[in-house]
């Protein structure tokens, strides 16, 4: 999404915020007509239709303009653009497509310019009062509301309704916008992988203390690609075993990514033979590692630890015992996602360096974190697409929770998502939930995480489409639609408080709740 897109979505969303109750906003208008047996093509920017049936086309252009004798140019890297024939243009393809239907109305058209200031100059191809600069803009909105206040004749509203819901483009490609808002985000949150390699610090030690969307994992990836390119070895250690094979895919295959139980099952491998891979099994292996770690030779010039909230001090020491003397140390961390109640441990030394800006959620879900006290100090929701607030289905039994997840799903799917944009996030574990036990949720298998592992320590999956995941093996990433589902709780302790904030916070666009009858009562309280 360019400069030029944003502002015109800004454009777009103070009109549809401020403007009284009967004005409509259209986006985003293509025509066609025929003009001496030609194909015309044209788009316009911007539309409002007054209670009272007038329209006016709106034609937005970001950023500096040209001004000189002739009219007002726009700029582009493939030429340039005459703004005030392209508006007659519009104009005139508009009066065409309502004289075609047989539809009358007051018909005006004005032109934005929301980063110029035109001053004293005059403007002879448009009139200079149908132009809003830049010291016009705050008052935007007021001004189209005066220039829309007469009453044309004779007008079927609802008959011009009818023909701009048929031409003008209303429901988004969700494919298209998921592409271009992840592409977004990933530039927008670039800002920790931007300016922390560049802090010193003389202990090598430091501590990234960041909320969920912040962009630690790119962080870490544009870490471990410098290391790998520098000829350096690094290993990037995580909880999550699903965390562990996200970043794995993205990763220089130079660089070591692992969780740290995997660490433990290819040590015990080594030097105690195959682990038969039960849940006692992993505690076992973990303490033979920790107990074998003083014997370690420090090998690596880089070391992450991601999620490092759910760590036991212990498990870091056992790592920093592999760091070369004068290797780097950067854990990663997020006291709001903190699941499974570790203790806090202290790094000495450490640069500490926090960061509240989360630019992965939709802002109207950070608004409901923000309202539900999810997490202190409150996240700064800086991602481009508001999204909508996320739709409440209740359950009281087993049966309706199933019926209530489906409708979930069902509701995402009839917005445009598509299945493998869904993901379901379950608030229980595997061995309490009656979720990631389902071979079918609704009219779809699931894709879940069998509880079995290979000779190789790799875990089984089953076969369906839609994927099922509980909100502990699903933090660290993310999907364009989430159903959080299975929250059953009668008070918004701090538990509930961080396993409702890690699953809201997976959604990229989009996100549904499936909530006891209980729950929903909580969080009604709540807000």
């Amino acid at each position: 999404m360019d400069a030029g897109r944003y502002r015109e979505l800004e454009v777009l969303e103070r009109l549809r915020d401020h403007l009284p109750s009967g004005f409509e906003v259209f986006h985003n208008i293509a025509l066609h007509t025929i003009r001496g047996g030609r194909d015309c093509y044209g788009e316009i920017d911007v539309a409002v239709l007054s209670p009272a049936g007038c329209l006016l086309l709106i034609e937005v252009k970001a950023g500096p303009v040209v001004l000189r004798e002739g009219g007002i140019f726009k700029l582009y890297g493939d030429g340039e653009c005459d703004v005030a024939r392209q508006g007659r243009l519009q104009r005139a393809a508009m009066q065409n497509r309502l004289q075609d239907a047989g539809l009358k109305t007051e018909l005006l058209s004005c032109l934005v310019l929301p980063d110029y200031t035109l001053g004293d100059s005059q403007v002879v191809s448009i009139p200079r009062d149908r132009i809003i600069d830049a010291s016009g803009y705050e008052s935007m909105v007021a001004t189209v509301q005066q220039w829309l206040q007469g009453v044309p004749g004779r007008v079927d509203r609802e008959a011009l309704r009818r023909l701009l819901l048929n031409q003008f483009r209303v429901t988004p490609d969700l494919a298209t916008m998921r592409e271009q808002l992840q592409g977004t985000v990933r530039r927008l949150s670039d800002g920790l992988a931007t300016w922390v390699p560049r802090i010193d610090a003389p202990s090598g030690i430091f501590r990234i203390q960041a909320t969920a969307g912040s962009g630690k994992t790119q962080l870490a990836l544009q870490l471990l690609d410098t290391a790998a390119a520098e000829g350096n070895n690094a290993s990037y250690v995580c909880f999550n075993r699903s965390l562990a094979d996200h970043v794995r895919r993205l990763a220089s295959p130079k660089v070591q990514v692992v969780n740290y139980h995997e660490l433990c099952v290819e040590h015990y491998r080594r030097h105690h033979g195959d682990p038969d891979f039960t849940p006692e099994s992993y505690h076992r292996m973990a303490n033979a590692y920790f107990e074998a770690s003083v014997g370690f030779t420090p090998s690596l010039d880089l070391l992450i630890v991601d999620e490092a909230q759910d760590f036991d001090a212990s498990w870091v020491q056992t790592l920093c015992q592999r760091l070369k003397p004068g290797g780097r140390l950067y854990v990663l961390e997020d006291e709001a996602q903190r699941l499974y109640q570790q203790p806090e441990f202290e790094l000495d030394d450490a640069v500490t360096i926090r960061c509240s800006d989360n630019f992965r959620s939709p802002r109207v879900i950070c608004d409901v974190i923000n309202a539900l006290a999810l997490v202190s100090p409150p996240i700064r929701s800086l991602n481009p697409w508001s999204g909508e607030v996320p739709g409440i289905h209740a359950y009281g039994s087993d049966e309706e929770l199933l019926a209530a997840t489906g409708a979930a799903v069902s509701a995402l799917l009839a917005r445009g998502f598509a299945l493998g944009d869904i993901v379901i996030v379950s608030g229980r574990g595997r061995e309490r939930s009656a979720l990631l036990n389902r071979v079918m949720i609704g009219d779809w298998r699931t894709r879940r995480f069998t509880g079995e592992y290979d000779r190789n320590g790799e875990p089984r999956w089953s076969g369906g489409e839609l994927l099922v995941e509980s909100v502990y093996r699903y933090k660290g990433q993310s999907a364009p639609a989430v159903v959080v589902a299975e929250f059953d709780f009668a008070e918004l302790d701090d538990v509930v408080r961080r396993k409702l904030f890690v699953a809201l916070t997976r959604a990229q666009m989009a996100a549904e709740l499936v909530l006891s009858t209980r729950a929903e009562r909580c969080l009604t309280a709540a807000l």
